[in-house]
């Protein structure tokens, strides 16, 4: 489980695994790993081995590497998400090393430490936006993010100016698309695709595009199921996740992502739900609140909450031991009203004005 879960998220992963564990019809060879969900609950995805290794081959195909030579991974994001799992896997199904912090994990502000052995080996890491810029922001970093020979990034939103930055030190980055419920990417924007984002589907994945707004469906072979809150698993209807990312395909075929069709706040790799935030500011003692994710150089997005007045004074010291650390907003303005007209929709011109006070 997530350590950073509050209490009462892991009071309700403990009663999915209860419910799961209780089922007559429960399945075996199961993987298990967490997710974020609509309205803040903790979800599961049920993975297998094939699965994941699935995800692992595709990426390995994509990187073209020569006969022979095993991908090797560098861990540094936490085994609780995908993100950080999957390393052990890729290295794992083409018999790569795996490299791993003392401390099973890796903070970009200690020691670099040495993984490389050999001038012929293929290494590549994970990195999230944020990991990626305070390592360049380091006088050893770049030198040190030099010795990859891949870095992929995801988790949040990556800033033009980050990958200007990455590419200008000659480092060969490459931008996922991905979640939980497909074992990571099943798409990778790499600098030959241009300025537009755009990734290239891979080997095991294709998409389609449904609804109005336009929302990505993915068939996969690292498609994962989820646990009900009864604790059944479910298939994914006609073998396809819906997702709720708004996008289409170019004349490349290539997956362009407009964005999140739900309100989710990616923060450093981290979602943050608007919803549980506005609740926690309640509680706390706000008269009302909107909670919405703003532009940030540094975690591709932040969490920034809307207060009507009259609020306590300190509503930031009340409201941070009722939430996780990075759904915590980074900013409070105090307004006299929430800027909504009077059908109830947002008003995004006194949005904006709030937002530069």
């Amino acid at each position: 489980m997530n350590p950073q879960w509050t209490a009462a998220q892991r009071g309700e992963a403990e009663i999915l695994i209860r419910k799961y564990a209780g089922n007559a019809v429960r399945e075996s060879g199961k993987i298990f790993i967490a997710s974020g969900g609509s309205g803040g609950k903790v979800r599961f995805v049920a993975h297998t081995p094939e699965t994941l290794e699935a995800s692992a081959r595709a990426l390995i195909s994509a990187l073209k590497l020569s006969a022979g030579t095993p991908l090797n991974c560098f861990a540094c994001l936490p085994p609780w998400h995908i993100s950080g799992l999957m390393p052990w896997v890729r290295s794992r199904v083409c018999g790569g090393t795996l490299f791993t912090a003392e401390n099973g994990s890796f903070r970009e502000t200690e020691a670099l430490p040495d993984f490389r052995k050999n001038a012929g080996e293929f290494w590549m890491n994970s990195l999230v936006p944020t990991q990626l810029r305070r390592l360049l922001a380091r006088r050893d970093g770049t030198e040190w993010l030099g010795k990859f020979d891949f870095i992929l990034l995801g988790g949040a939103r990556v800033p033009a100016d980050l990958i200007a930055q990455a590419r200008a030190e000659n480092l060969n980055i490459g931008i996922g698309y991905g979640m939980t419920e497909t074992a990571s990417l099943i798409a990778l924007w790499r600098p030959e695709d241009g300025e537009t984002l755009a990734g290239t589907p891979l080997p095991h994945a294709k998409f389609f595009i449904s609804g109005n707004p336009a929302r990505i469906e993915i068939e996969a072979a690292s498609l994962g199921e989820t646990l009900s809150d009864s604790g059944m698993i479910l298939p994914n209807p006609g073998g396809r996740f819906l997702t709720n990312d708004e996008g289409f395909s170019d004349e490349n075929g290539r997956l362009i992502v407009l964005g999140r069709s739900d309100r989710y706040i990616n923060s450093g790799g981290e979602k943050a739900d608007p919803a549980i935030v506005e609740n926690a500011l309640r509680a706390a003692g706000a008269t009302d609140a909107l909670v919405i994710g703003e532009p940030d150089a540094e975690w591709g997005e932040r969490v920034v909450a809307l207060v009507r007045a009259p609020a306590p004074a300190d509503l930031s010291a009340r409201v941070k031991n009722l939430l996780p650390a990075w759904m915590g907003p980074k900013r409070i303005i105090s307004v006299p009203a929430l800027p909504f007209d009077g059908k109830g929709k947002l008003d995004r011109v006194k949005l904006a004005e709030f937002l530069r006070s």
